[in-house]
């Protein structure tokens, strides 16, 4: 994973299935040499850190899983925060320090710090997630357990999504619902994102369209539900996105969203590697 040094935007899907994925290998330190699963990259780097996105699988005659599809997979974490929304199957995760177990399935979002050790026990007979991995340089939150959410919650604490516009100003569209506020480096954030009718910035029957340039980092997005159509102002190229599409968006990369009627909701992590937000 290299820095970026050009704004780039990244589109993808999460049915996005290409003549070869590729075995995913890495050396762990608490248990060795692994290969467990095979990846695509859609997101390859960003403007700063370390940071790429993409989707995992394990099944059937994939790497290290059983001939049923099952898998178990020790991983302690060295590459990075993670950050993930299961799209099919199941597993149970056991976070080996602590004992605590979580049985998920798809919908379910998945956030851990760099390092923490845990055992995934994966059913038969497959598993596919949208994964967002990311390191920086600059220490960050000490953190030590596993943050679980779902793409369907709905709590009480939607905030007014707001942020500033250069030559405009406060701006307010759509609502955040934050998972996580803070990573093992750098200055991290995940959660929920939604328009719609009643919800600030939107129009009545619920659209919404805004100017914005990703001003808080590099953000790797995943459409929920809804239609939403993505001009790229650098060269005027124009994405309709629909649920299930992947967006990746550089800091600072002038965009225009159009999020139509009557309702959007995406999933999006926002990295930076500077100093963690206060």
């Amino acid at each position: 994973m290299t820095q970026a040094q050009t704004r780039r935007l990244y589109v993808g899907n999460r049915n996005q299935n290409p003549a070869q994925w590729i075995d995913f290998a890495w050396d762990d330190p608490l248990h060795g040499p692994q290969v467990k699963g095979e990846v695509v990259v859609i997101r390859p780097e960003g403007t700063s850190g370390n940071l790429s996105a993409g989707l995992w699988r394990t099944g059937h005659d994939i790497a290290g899983c059983e001939r049923d599809g099952s898998c178990v997979v020790k991983y302690s974490a060295p590459l990075g925060d993670e950050t993930m929304v299961l799209l099919e199957g199941a597993v149970n995760i056991t976070e080996t320090a602590s004992g605590r177990q979580y049985e998920v399935a798809a919908g379910s979002i998945l956030s851990h710090p760099k390092h923490i050790d845990l055992r995934w026990e994966i059913s038969r007979p497959f598993l596919k997630k949208f994964w967002v991995m990311w390191d920086s340089p600059v220490p960050g939150t000490r953190e030590d357990h596993l943050y679980v959410a779902n793409i369907h919650d709905n709590p009480s604490t939607w905030q007014p999504f707001t942020w500033e516009q250069a030559g405009r100003g406060r701006q307010v569209c759509g609502e955040m619902h934050t998972i996580r506020a803070t990573g093992s480096t750098g200055s991290y954030r995940c959660g929920l994102w939604r328009s719609g009718v009643g919800i600030a910035g939107c129009a009545a029957d619920g659209s919404a369209t805004f100017d914005y340039a990703a001003p808080f980092g590099d953000e790797t997005m995943l459409l929920i539900e809804g239609h939403m159509r993505i001009v790229n102002q650098d060269t005027g190229d124009v994405h309709d996105l629909r649920g299930g599409d992947i967006l990746a968006l550089s800091e600072g990369h002038a965009i225009r969203w159009e999020c139509r009627a009557p309702f959007a909701k995406l999933f999006r992590v926002i990295t930076r590697a500077g100093a963690p937000d206060a």
